[in-house]
């Protein structure tokens, strides 16, 4: 067995990785991102699986390739292997992801994208990092009310929240804490006021972060008693834990962004789609709208990676989103779906819905906009080669006739790409019985 412990201490199951990949790369990096953990290495998946037969990990984290033909079998092989509890997750680069995503279904729980986020990393895993924020404060911290650690915990919890909202929750927190007649909290270019608005500040505290002014906290008068020494205190312990919360408020937005953004294309990624699917599908189900799903990829997309290399690949990728973003309406939601898929969400509130209706004309005229210009395009990189011609294939799926929930309609404009493949490619087909195809007679 070519298995080995990476390290001496052997933690308990939740704290130990088994991880297989030929190279030490992807150890490397579970390392530095849990440090405590045990990881046991493998260079292959017989030896990863013979390993699985004798111990129980918290997870199994496998490099996977697009090129491997036997990536069904083997992950049917390591989910027999774990057993119930343990996880398997799967590691591909973003060109290998929909070979990667339709392993899924043989027995993985979830898929990440190399190079690692360290956030999804720690969801696929199961794993809440308690030690995210962590507040420092010297000296003795002035009592606080249960009132206040609830609202503290509020806070906490919606850190990914929009600054104003996260700005507002400060102000309301020292609001509560200081029973003051009115705060305001003014810090990085806003400013939010709970209870009166302060006129006269009787008590003003800089919010640092280290030696750097964020801004400040003024306080009103108060009815009933001055404020005295402990006030100034817990005041003081206050502007430093604000300056924390809106540091750690602004780290969690930008991990938030990348998180769900593609990084070749600037596009949202395939996280943010399913998120995005499943608020409009239930207020689509709420309001009695339609919501059509268009999957699409790039005819032919090996062919000019293989002919000009991955630059040429990476513009005629960065093309496609943009021109489909400039042909989409604004509220119309364009994405990355992973290697040259793109997925489309086209949502407009209409009247009720009727029995046997079509599919959305819009969404057929974005399209033949779209096919229009594309054609046309002449990017840079693929100039070289003779008679090119840029096209797509793609499937149309629609909410509610074609498919109830977002897996469904998914799965039902997979299903569409697939005959449009099928069928020559250079075209669109629609999933339901009245089909509209945009061909290369369009």
């Amino acid at each position: 067995m070519t298995a080995s412990a990476a390290q001496s201490r052997w933690g308990p199951v939740d704290d130990h990785l088994l991880v297989i990949a030929s190279g030490g790369q992807l150890c490397d990096d579970l390392r530095r991102r849990y440090p405590d953990w045990g990881i046991t290495s493998s260079d292959s998946y017989l030896s990863g699986i013979e390993w699985l037969s004798r111990q129980s990990p918290r997870a199994v984290v496998a490099f996977v390739e697009a090129s491997d033909s036997r990536l069904p079998d083997v992950v049917a092989g390591l989910r027999e292997a774990a057993g119930e509890g343990t996880r398997v997750i799967l590691c591909c680069r973003p060109e290998a992801e929909p070979v990667t995503r339709s392993a899924v279904s043989q027995g993985a729980d979830d898929y990440i994208l190399y190079p690692l986020q360290g956030e999804e990393l720690d969801r696929a895993l199961g794993y809440t990092r308690s030690e995210e924020w962590t507040l420092k404060m010297p000296g003795d911290v002035p009592a606080a009310s249960m009132a206040e650690l609830n609202a503290l915990a509020e806070l906490l919890a919606h850190l990914d929240a929009q600054p104003s909202t996260v700005l507002q929750r400060v102000a309301d927190l020292v609001h509560l804490a200081l029973d003051a007649d009115g705060v305001t909290v003014a810090a990085e270019g806003g400013a939010a006021i709970s209870g009166a608005r302060v006129i006269e500040p009787l008590l003003v505290e800089p919010v640092r972060l280290g030696e750097r002014v964020l801004g400040q906290i003024s306080l009103g008068p108060r009815s009933g008693r001055p404020y005295g020494p402990a006030d100034t205190d817990k005041l003081r312990h206050y502007a430093s834990l604000a300056g924390n919360l809106l540091h750690s408020s602004r780290r969690q937005r930008h991990w938030h962004k990348l998180a769900m953004t593609d990084e070749l294309s600037g596009l949202p990624n395939r996280r943010y789609l399913l998120h995005f699917l499943d608020e409009v599908l239930a207020r689509a189900g709420r309001e009695r709208f339609r919501v059509t799903l268009l999957i699409f990829d790039i005819d032919d997309f090996k062919l000019y990676n293989d002919a000009c290399g991955h630059a040429a690949g990476d513009e005629i990728i960065r093309l496609a989103g943009e021109l489909f973003r400039r042909h989409c309406r604004e509220h119309d939601l364009v994405t990355r779906y992973g290697g040259d898929e793109f997925a489309v969400v086209f949502w407009d509130a209409e009247e009720p819905r009727i029995a046997q209706s079509h599919h959305p004309n819009d969404a057929l005229a974005v399209l033949e906009r779209f096919t229009r210009d594309f054609r046309s395009a002449e990017p840079s990189g693929i100039r070289k080669l003779t008679d090119a011609e840029l096209t797509i294939s793609g499937g149309l799926a629609t909410f509610p006739w074609d498919a109830r929930t977002r897996d469904e309609l998914i799965r039902r404009a997979d299903e569409a790409l697939i005959r449009a493949k099928q069928e020559g490619k250079n075209r669109i087909v629609a999933i339901s019985p009245c089909d509209s195809r945009l061909s290369d007679d369009a």
